[in-house]
């Protein structure tokens, strides 16, 4: 074994000196700073503190809507104003315990690649929602999605509803997906082909989408009867034409219609329609609406 004496003459030396000490004494141990089987640390924030969630969870109606057939996708929404409607619905979907949760949402800001993924997971007040690596990577491969963690980590449209699912799904992994405005039916399709290997009983896509933005209670409602009729009749181009005084996210929303089709399901549930006017029992405000809608085999 070498022995090093280190001399120090000056005491503006001695920091650094103690740097060295301990950079030397990383090599005799055979150390590294990082080890390799260190744990993952989330890079991206807690969207809500563990009092928030608590106040949210405890919104919930504590009588989910129950669906004796497995849910293939659903459509959830990510403005935490509405906490029942989220809590009543992943309640509801968590009863068929789904190990992957593919979470799709509108790009807000535009910035970025067309569709961004990514591998860090989600801090929650009740630990990491982690990524499933594997389907990430598949993705890459086909040159499907990019990674740009620092988009994603900004992003509510999956972070408000990372705590929700590590709550209601604990042993399960997202795969988080944020399209770009004018992503189009052929994108999605691609994308969608790219995930079948992965869509199996165990697993669900949930579109995380908010409806008509800025409008009267009274108008939203009109809003989203013209929306509901649009996916009723699996209208993909009506749909894509709709403005965000409609939704905010055609594209999310039309990956979970249409992974449905493609399962031979051609209708879904609402288990819920409402607005933030109605909620806050406020007809001059400007609203936000949200559906909460779920796909299930057929018998």
């Amino acid at each position: 074994m070498k022995y090093f004496i280190i001399l120090i003459t000056k005491p503006s030396l001695l920091r650094n000196s103690l740097i060295l000490c301990c950079f030397l004494l990383l090599l005799l141990t055979g150390c590294s700073p990082r080890a390799q089987n260190a744990p993952t640390v989330a890079i991206h924030p807690s969207f809500v503190t563990q009092q928030e969630l608590t106040t949210i969870l405890a919104s919930g109606s504590g009588k989910p809507k129950i669906t004796e057939r497995r849910a293939v996708s659903a459509v959830l929404p990510h403005h935490l104003l509405a906490g029942r409607l989220l809590v009543d619905a992943i309640e509801a979907l968590a009863l068929q315990e789904p190990n992957l949760v593919i979470l799709v949402g509108p790009n807000h800001f535009n910035h970025g690649g067309r569709i961004i993924s990514g591998f860090s997971g989600w801090q929650t007040p009740e630990g990491v929602m982690e990524v499933d690596a594997e389907v990430v990577d598949h993705l890459l491969a086909k040159g499907l999605v990019v990674t740009d963690e620092e988009v994603l980590a900004k992003e509510h449209s999956i972070g408000a509803l990372a705590p929700m699912l590590k709550h209601f799904l604990p042993e399960a992994d997202i795969v988080p997906l944020i399209l770009h405005h004018d992503i189009s039916l052929k994108e999605v399709d691609a994308l969608l082909e790219g995930l079948e290997v992965f869509v199996d009983d165990k697993a669900i896509l949930i579109a995380s989408v908010d409806f008509s933005h800025y409008l009267t209670r009274s108008e939203a409602q009109f809003k989203d009867q013209e929306t509901l009729e649009y996916m009723k009749d699996f209208d993909y181009p009506a749909l894509f034409g709709l403005g965000n005084d409609y939704l905010d996210s055609p594209a999310s929303l039309v990956a979970a219609i249409r992974l449905a089709e493609q399962k031979g399901i051609r209708a879904f549930k609402v288990l819920d329609n409402t607005n933030s006017g109605i909620i806050l029992r406020n007809d001059f405000i400007e609203t936000t609406s949200y559906f909460t809608l779920v796909f299930t085999e057929n018998l």
